[in-house]
């Protein structure tokens, strides 16, 4: 068995909780390090991990037993970083969104494309059977066209919003949470195009650039309506409603999941008679780094993300562009 050493670039609450536990839970992954501005960061995961801790990311990059960076910085850097990693010849596996720019995307693809390295956009959720159930009830003859979909992320006020807080980081609502829900739909229907009807960004102030949560209305090339929510500041929603001609699916926790959790369910027949199913608890991290394993000598595979990546890219600047301060 190939092991791929891995480090990881941002060491936030995300990296440490979720991201580095998965990696190290992996016996095809080595971590070779970790890298973060933070010298105390740094010292305390270094030594909780037995891995190297830098603080200057050249050295990072340098070292030979690196074949992948897992970039879990701010939104705002992943760009500058991403095209940092790939112009040493590396892998980049990074948490989503890739840019804030359409353009800054389309360079760091070209990028990965001239070099024949993988680039991954980190959408944790879409590796869980709770998404793939959601997916299936969809292909399902039985269940008929799919008339509609809503989705729906918000979470409460932050008490240590970081970066979030920050527009030149990436802050706001829009690139952090509108990313999910319409990640999700472009991949529940993977064979289709989305024409914006509606969107519009509200900012916390008229003085702010700071938006705090949206909307946008989709109309898809095969007669399916989407409409997607995203909010911070809100009571907690994480979800899917699908709409089909002779049935409907709902399922809470569609994105962010706790530790050990069972997704649930709500499926109504024709004449909306409920059936709860129950489905399987997995680790929705571990099972998006073993794909990404998988993937990564198969370069044939490559274009393929970068195409997703690509899409997703473009419909956030075409919902961003349609969007009005408000």
């Amino acid at each position: 068995m190939k092991i791929l050493g891995v480090a990881v670039w941002g060491l936030g609450s995300h990296a440490i909780n979720r991201i580095i536990p998965a990696l190290d839970s992996m016996e095809q992954i080595s971590l070779i390090g970790v890298c973060s501005r933070s010298q105390k960061n740094v010292e305390e995961c270094s030594l909780s991990w037995s891995c190297i801790g830098w603080t200057e990311p050249e050295e990072m990059l340098e070292n030979n037993q690196v074949d992948v960076v897992i970039i879990s910085s701010p939104i705002g850097i992943h760009a500058f970083q991403a095209s940092q990693v790939l112009n040493t010849g590396k892998h980049v596996w990074c948490e989503k969104p890739l840019s804030c720019s359409h353009k800054d995307t389309e360079l760091l693809v070209q990028l990965a494309k001239n070099k024949d390295l993988m680039l991954a956009e980190s959408f944790m959720y879409m590796h869980h059977s709770q998404f793939k159930v959601a997916q299936e009830f969809i292909s399902n003859s039985e269940n008929g066209l799919l008339n509609s979909i809503v989705c729906r992320f918000g979470i409460p006020a932050l008490s240590k919003p970081g970066f979030r807080d920050n527009i030149s980081l990436g802050g706001g609502a829009f690139w952090d949470l509108a990313s999910y829900p319409v990640s999700a739909v472009l991949e529940l229907l993977p064979n289709q195009t989305a024409k914006v009807i509606f969107a519009e960004l509200i900012y916390e102030s008229e003085e702010s650039n700071l938006d705090s949560n949206g909307r946008v209305l989709l109309k898809f090339s095969g007669g399916t309506t989407a409409y997607l929510e995203w909010a911070v500041g809100v009571a907690y929603k994480n979800e899917v409603d699908l709409w089909l001609e002779n049935a409907s699916f709902f399922t809470d926790k569609i994105f962010s999941k706790p530790d050990n959790y069972q997704p649930v369910y709500h499926i109504r027949d024709n004449n909306g008679n409920e059936e709860l199913v129950y489905g399987e608890k997995m680790n929705q991290f571990i099972q998006m780094f073993e794909y990404f394993y998988n993937v990564i000598d198969s370069p044939q595979l490559y274009n393929h993300m970068y195409q997703d990546i690509l899409k997703r890219s473009r419909l956030m600047q075409e919902i961003n562009n349609y969007s009005k301060k408000i």
